[in-house]
């Protein structure tokens, strides 16, 4: 398994190097007889907001970490290290950055937690009730988002992309579902697992499909005990939410410092913020390790009628990536190698 496992990271981690090769080949194209907007966007270059922008992604790290830390219980909250929370949201980054539809975070990040001798089944559930936290404020930002900026939408961005909308944020609510399910009513979704289990027979030997039912069963049970505990504790719940906000605000803001850094001082903050939200959501519905190229050309579509310069915009582009996904990808492998200090 473990074998097979690394097999597939390293066909992963293939896919991810070719896909980049391919995307900076093609935003380099479009430098193409442009060596001169090229130069006056280099001229304008202002670092001070690109470490700006870099500050924000390490905040949101940091925030994120935050947010582990709140939906731990008492005694796990008073063992639990500084440098294994700080490893979840790196061990997270590598996770989404090296599997297709990003589902590699959880697992990434509930290996994070047990490394810090966190129990597995408490681990998975904070996991768990994390990602359901995170998927409720996605959607809440994108409905915000969506309803003040659509009319900005539909005139300034290429349709093709403006019907992937609507697909991402039915995705999003069938994930917040199922998560609320297995938290209010277990019994229910108890009955889903057998039900599919008893479907799965007609393809697969029984013992498998029982093995992996109980698993499912015991995840399921351990999932909804300690999502009633964070949710009996609403402090915990009120807390990771704020730092979950926190944490998206400062992602968002990313490109904003990254397309002030050339000079574009009247850009609108919220409509860039805006924007990044339509990437979140509707990179999620490519089936490619970081959403790698799906990304750089969702970021070319919808931030043209913010930065006029075609030369800048691919700037942009490569400083964007670099900081959200390469930076967090690189930081996570580092994360990943250094050796916990309980081992």
């Amino acid at each position: 398994m473990n074998a097979m496992k690394s097999r597939k990271n390293q066909v992963s981690a293939v896919v991810v190097v070719l896909l980049t090769a391919l995307t900076i080949y093609y935003l380099t194209r479009e430098l193409d007889g442009r060596e001169r907007q090229l130069e006056a966007a280099l001229k304008v270059l202002n670092w001070r907001f690109l470490l700006l922008a870099l500050a924000m992604m390490i905040c949101s790290l940091l925030l994120e970490a935050l947010v582990t830390r709140s939906l731990l219980n008492t005694e796990d909250r008073k063992n639990v290290r500084w440098g294994t929370l700080i490893r979840v949201p790196l061990l997270n980054q590598l996770g989404i950055g090296l599997t297709p539809f990003a589902s590699g975070g959880q697992p990434a990040q509930l290996f994070a937690l047990t490394r810090g001798k966190i129990d597995g089944g408490r681990a998975l559930s904070v996991t768990l009730m994390k990602f359901l936290v995170y998927q409720v404020v996605v959607v809440i930002f994108f409905v915000i988002g969506y309803a003040s900026a659509d009319s900005f939408i539909y005139k300034n961005v290429d349709p093709a992309f403006a019907t992937f909308i609507p697909f991402a944020i039915m995705i999003h609510a069938v994930v917040i579902l199922g998560l609320l399910l297995v938290m209010f009513w277990p019994a229910f979704t108890l009955k889903i697992v057998d039900w599919c289990g008893r479907l799965a027979t007609k393809f697969w030997q029984n013992h498998q499909v029982e093995s992996l039912v109980d698993k499912v069963e015991d995840k399921v049970n351990n999932f909804h005990q300690e999502s009633r505990r964070v949710v009996r504790s609403g402090k915990s719940l009120l807390v990771a939410t704020t730092y979950t906000i926190l944490q998206l605000i400062a992602f968002y803001l990313v490109p904003y410092f990254v397309i002030r850094a050339f000079g574009y001082a009247n850009v609108n903050p919220w409509l860039i913020l805006t924007m990044n939200i339509m990437i979140v959501m509707v990179i999620s519905l490519f089936p490619i390790p970081g959403g790698v190229g799906g990304a750089e050309l969702s970021f070319q579509l919808l931030f043209t009628p913010f930065v006029k310069n075609p030369a800048t915009l691919v700037l942009v582009i490569l400083i964007w990536r670099l900081i959200t996904y390469y930076f967090c990808l690189f930081a996570g492998i580092v994360a990943y190698i250094l050796p916990d200090r309980h081992q």
